[in-house]
């Protein structure tokens, strides 16, 4: 039989017709672009969206008068700007806190806006007391604009620690606030503090860097000071959120980062790590969100 009448179909019958190959590059363009736009979606829920997470420290050493004080952690703001800075700031109103920890990097070396800086400074102090760490990108700037920040913060009550403490008092009830900047070994921690004040059985810790959490505690318990709650947060989740690790890279970490977000422990203490609210320099997000702290003390058996 003559094949000359068979259409091109029929002649390669086993394989795909042009219009067949056409579908399924059109399938495969579609579930790209439906990829792509998913990818997008969540790079913008990342670099806007600020996700509140709360925890409960308990501990019987807490003095009773501190049983239900809510703290909530700022960390990593990068000079984020004034329209940004009214929406975190709602948030934070809304948990009604009585203090504010300010744990680093207000504002940011690489893209540096010190009036959006001292701005976030002068409406947060307006809500509750607030504590100040600084953070690497803080203490780049140049001695100057340092300075300028930390005036900032003189003038509007904001408590600056820098490798110092503060005695927190409601009542007659004592809890010990520890601010550092730099990591340090239990000679300079005895140093820094003299003596310790009497009646503080509870020492809450203001570090940017997760990465020294271990030494914090080794240098402060041998010190006699102790280091029972610390926050922290530098890290900023990871930058992109991966299944099963605690995120892709984190500075002073490196890839696949011990310590990016949330609640750790070592012996007794615990550190409670903040992604941050802000980006540092031209970085982003990918799955993982900006990050509030919310901590309630409670007084009673863990």
């Amino acid at each position: 039989m003559s094949i000359a009448g068979r259409t091109s179909n029929e002649y390669n019958a086993d394989g795909l017709s042009g219009v067949k190959k056409n579908t399924r590059r059109r399938r495969v363009i579609f579930i790209i672009a439906i990829i792509l736009l998913a990818l997008l979606a969540e790079l913008l829920r990342s670099n806007l969206y600020i996700s509140v997470d709360e925890y409960l420290y308990m501990s019987n050493d807490l003095p009773a008068g501190f049983s239900g004080v809510k703290i909530v952690q700022i960390s990593d703001y990068h000079n984020s700007g004034e329209g940004f800075c009214d929406r975190l700031l709602s948030k934070v109103k809304l948990e009604s806190p009585d203090y504010i920890f300010i744990t680093g990097d207000t504002a940011d070396s690489i893209c540096t806006d010190l009036k959006a800086a001292e701005g976030f400074l002068e409406k947060v102090s307006k809500i509750a007391d607030c504590y100040l760490v600084w953070g690497n990108h803080d203490l780049a700037l140049s001695l100057d604009d340092q300075k300028r920040l930390k005036d900032c913060c003189v003038n509007n009550g904001i408590t600056v620690l820098e490798n110092s403490y503060a005695v927190l008092e409601r009542g007659s009830d004592k809890v010990l606030l520890v601010g550092t900047d730099q990591s340090m070994d239990s000679t300079q921690v005895e140093r820094m503090f003299g003596s310790v004040p009497k009646g503080c059985k509870t020492v809450i810790w203001l570090h940017h860097y997760p990465e020294d959490f271990k030494d914090i505690v080794d240098v402060s318990e041998k010190a006699g000071i102790g280091a029972d709650l610390v926050f922290s947060g530098h890290a900023h989740g990871g930058l992109i959120g991966i299944p099963f690790a605690e995120g892709l890279y984190a500075p002073g970490q490196g890839f696949f980062p011990e310590y990016a977000s949330g609640r750790y422990e070592y012996g007794s203490s615990v550190m409670l790590v903040s992604r941050g609210v802000g980006n540092s320099g031209y970085t982003k997000r990918l799955f993982n969100s900006l990050h509030l702290v919310v901590c309630e003390l409670k007084s009673g058996k863990k």
